[in-house]
């Protein structure tokens, strides 16, 4: 496991508007809420703390993410950025919550990607 976090670049065409509203279809439709932080960057969250912190990795299709999504735009495009953490999952499910995390945060982050390439504007992706 990296002890780095994890991230995904998606560069978009167009606006950061544009992109934050793609971007957020994408997670109103598959139920994760937005959460504004501190540092301006938007967290969106899914499942249950509570279950979570009960249940640990046990916690099924409730267990309890956080992926954080920043946005800079450029003359003509868009940086969509969607991270997390290299503790993801480990506070609250142990070493099987990290790993369940770390795969949970994997495949939302391919299928974003082919949310925005849906939409024609996604130029490139990198992950880092």
């Amino acid at each position: 496991m990296s002890e780095r976090t994890a991230s995904v670049l998606m560069v978009m065409r167009g606006d950061e508007q544009a992109a934050r509203a793609d971007v957020a279809a994408f997670f109103d439709a598959r139920g994760w809420v937005p959460r504004v932080r501190d540092d301006g960057s938007l967290a969106y969250e899914c499942g249950s703390r509570g279950r979570t912190v009960l249940l640990g990795a046990l916690a099924g299709r409730k267990f309890f993410l956080t992926g954080i999504i920043e946005t800079r735009q450029d003359a003509h495009t868009t940086d969509v950025v969607y991270r997390w953490g290299p503790d993801a999952g480990l506070a609250l499910g142990g070493t099987i919550g990290r790993r369940r995390a770390e795969r949970a945060h994997a495949e939302t982050a391919e299928a974003l990607q082919r949310h925005l390439q849906g939409t024609g504007r996604l130029l490139r992706t990198h992950r880092r």
